[in-house]
């Protein structure tokens, strides 16, 4: 039965956890220091840590009206308990916020500002001015910086923001109200960004710290997780679908590329190179237009911006055809590859540096904010 007092409540502050029985003291005390003044509930949400977790969890839950502990069955994944604990959250307003202290709870107050202003999310950013990360590896930086990218190439909705794949952030109630929320692996903003329903967003910028007790969960397991995530959320967005529509008028851009040489060249009477030049430039102009009024019509705007995309669009195709023959040459000349196996190669290579253009510079998604 709910509380009285969390009746009243302003926030709802989400902790999932996973084996942080160490951390979890120093969290719940830091969160309630930093929200004094400010009525809160924190759910905690315990995936059958081995370690303990759950059980110091129901301790604190029997010492404090306004903590909730909530246990799963087996580990599922940080996203999902989030959703879990989405059930039982009783405030307006919601906050995640992980277990491992890497996340600052004294931003928490800066982040329920920014919704008490108008915002519909809150994101806490890590490489907005004055963020920043302590103490990461090379290898960690890659491989953040690659999901950074994967995340504004798959999910338009993140192209404007610094930080769309923070763990840190609150959000309206309503933000999610009706919204299937269905993530795998730790993604979970991602998910709300895709299917929630929202306007504003802000973002804080905060310092990423170091982990203070435990190991980190983040393994191969959850990389692959979060391929998953962005497969489904590219289905769920119309992305994948967007992409097979790129595929098929690149397609068309073949057949007429090839057929307008064959007329310009044995009809018409031009030297062949001449035709050539024509018959490419005719065919990306062909692509651009269905392009702009097929694959990219949702993010299609005024004439004045057609004009900038249509240079843009024969920029990409240019740099698509260079790296075509680079290559087609490196692999024939270099490796002794079969050339039509080569140009295989270097057709997929354009193909998927046109897409990877087209959809981040000259039909950038221009939504979020």
């Amino acid at each position: 039965m709910t509380s009285p007092k969390r009746q009243g409540t302003e926030l709802s502050i989400i902790v999932p956890t996973y084996n942080e029985r160490e951390n979890l003291p120093l969290v719940i005390q830091r969160v309630k220091s930093s929200l004094q003044g400010i009525r809160h509930e924190i759910i905690i949400v315990d995936d059958n840590s081995p370690d303990g977790t759950g059980k110091l969890a129901d301790e604190f839950a029997k010492k404090f009206d306004n903590i909730q502990a909530l246990h799963r069955a087996k580990k599922k994944g940080l996203a999902s308990a989030v959703v879990h604990g989405l059930k039982y959250a009783k405030s307006p307003a919601i906050c995640v916020i992980d277990a491992d202290l890497q996340h600052p709870p004294e931003k928490i107050p800066e982040l329920y500002a920014e919704i008490k202003k108008g915002a519909d999310i809150a994101i806490a950013s890590r490489y907005s001015r004055k963020g920043g990360v302590k103490r990461w590896g090379r290898k960690r930086k890659i491989i953040s910086q690659g999901a950074e990218f994967l995340s504004r190439l798959s999910v338009p909705k993140t192209q404007e923001l610094t930080d769309p794949l923070s763990g840190f952030f609150a959000f309206r109630q309503e933000v999610v109200a009706g919204a299937n929320l269905d993530p795998v692996g730790f993604k979970i903003l991602l998910e709300i960004l895709v299917k929630g329903t929202w306007e504003k967003i802000a973002e804080v910028p905060y310092i990423f710290g170091k982990r203070i007790h435990g190991k980190s969960h983040l393994g191969f397991g959850e990389h692959f997780n979060y391929l998953r995530h962005l497969f489904r959320l590219m289905r769920a967005s119309g992305e994948v679908s967007r992409l097979m529509k790129f595929c098929l008028v690149g397609a068309s851009g073949v057949v007429v590329n090839l057929g307008l040489l064959w007329i310009l060249t044995e009809f018409v009477g031009l030297f062949y190179l001449v035709s050539a030049a024509v018959s490419v430039e005719v065919s990306i102009l062909s692509n651009f237009a269905l392009n702009e009024l097929w694959t990219f019509r949702d993010r299609a705007r005024s004439a004045k911006g057609a004009l900038k995309r249509v240079a843009k669009f024969n920029l990409i195709c240019v740099g698509g055809l260079m790296i075509n023959l680079v290559i087609l040459g490196a692999m024939t000349e270099l490796f002794g590859v079969y050339y039509m196996i080569s140009a295989l190669f270097g057709i997929a290579a354009a193909v998927l540096w046109n897409y990877v253009m087209s959809t981040m510079w000259a039909w950038k998604y221009a939504g979020a904010g």
